[in-house]
């Protein structure tokens, strides 16, 4: 009779263990197909790979617009060259030529 109870104890924990190994699997498979899953898994890593070249842009620029910065401070030619741009002047005796851009052609039109 004991060598029955203790068949039936194994029995049962080999039960419960398959049991619990199942519900793990089940709820494993659930999360991993729900809106918390797998596609917004690889929809995080697409969004910071988009975040990452944003950043690598940005970094870019801010790397240009010091060292402009730097070539403003160190040169007064440079200095006056941009406040003439900005303020549309020009020096005695300089002419100003301003030549529309062409418009675009149409689709399916070639260029004269």
């Amino acid at each position: 009779m004991a060598v029955r109870r203790s068949q039936a104890i194994q029995v049962y924990k080999r039960l419960g263990l398959v049991l619990a190994v199942a519900g793990f699997c089940i709820y494993a498979v659930i999360n991993l197909t729900g809106p918390q899953g797998i596609k917004a898994l690889f929809a995080k890593w697409k969004e910071l790979q988009e975040i990452e070249a944003t950043n690598a842009r940005l970094v870019s620029e801010l790397n240009n617009r010091r060292e402009k910065v730097r070539i403003l401070q160190d040169s007064a030619e440079a200095r006056e060259f941009e406040i003439r741009k900005k303020l549309q002047k020009l020096r005695p005796g300089e002419k100003l030529y301003q030549v529309p851009d062409p418009e675009p052609a149409a689709p399916g039109q070639q260029p004269n």
